[in-house]
């Protein structure tokens, strides 16, 4: 039997990277929903996706924040190599933007899987070596972290078309690591690499991470 690689029109090549593809699920009923800066959980929506938006100014900053979680955890996930985003799936017991986020769940495909890397030591100090670990570890950084970032947000009150910019700061999701490593789970998706004898090639990912 013979492998015969259709690269004549379709362009596929043995030099072509060897994109990755991971499933990431956010289990989020542990974390923080206060209106304080550790508030808000991570979720891509803003107050114009709900059907009802936030009925306060605090409800509403509870959003940006996790919006702005969001866009750091995509900065975070993109430190080695570029990425897309597909299949973003987020579960509420509403639709209103007062109901907090319970469960995100989105997949993340690489254009090189040999530019993530295989090794370290995440944020609740336990160590790892694949590479799935070491993207549960950068989601977990970003949800550990301190940030101010002046936003445009839904003021149901006051302001010009009820949207003002204001500066919105996020601080740890969760005051225990471990209870925000706990709810971060990185799959990897097998059979989703090239799978013939001449488009794969030896892993070469690295073995230490910079971070």
């Amino acid at each position: 039997m013979a492998t015969v690689e259709p690269k004549s029109l379709y362009g596929v090549s043995p030099a072509t990277p060897q994109e990755k593809y991971f499933t990431v699920s956010l289990s989020q009923g542990s974390w923080k929903d206060t209106a304080d800066a550790g508030g808000g959980r991570v979720s891509p929506c803003v107050a114009n996706d709900f059907a009802t938006k936030p009925t306060t100014l605090a409800e509403s900053l509870k959003v940006s924040r996790g919006n702005l979680r969001w866009k750091m955890m995509m900065e975070s996930i993109g430190t080695r190599t570029n990425f897309r985003v597909i299949n973003i799936v987020t579960t509420y017991a509403s639709d209103a933007g007062d109901t907090p986020i319970g469960t995100l769940a989105f997949g993340l495909v690489f254009d090189n899987g040999d530019y993530i890397p295989t090794t370290g030591t995440d944020i609740a100090a336990s160590s790892y070596s694949t590479k799935a670990l070491w993207l549960k570890d950068k989601i977990g950084e970003a949800l550990n972290a301190d940030h101010t970032e002046k936003m445009t947000v839904y003021n149901p009150t006051s302001g010009a078309g009820l949207i003002q910019d204001t500066e919105v700061t996020v601080e740890a999701v969760h005051g225990t690591p471990g209870t925000i490593v706990s709810g971060i789970t990185v799959t990897e998706v097998a059979g989703f690499d090239v799978n013939t004898a001449g488009q794969l090639a030896s892993d070469t990912s690295l073995t230490y991470s910079a971070e």
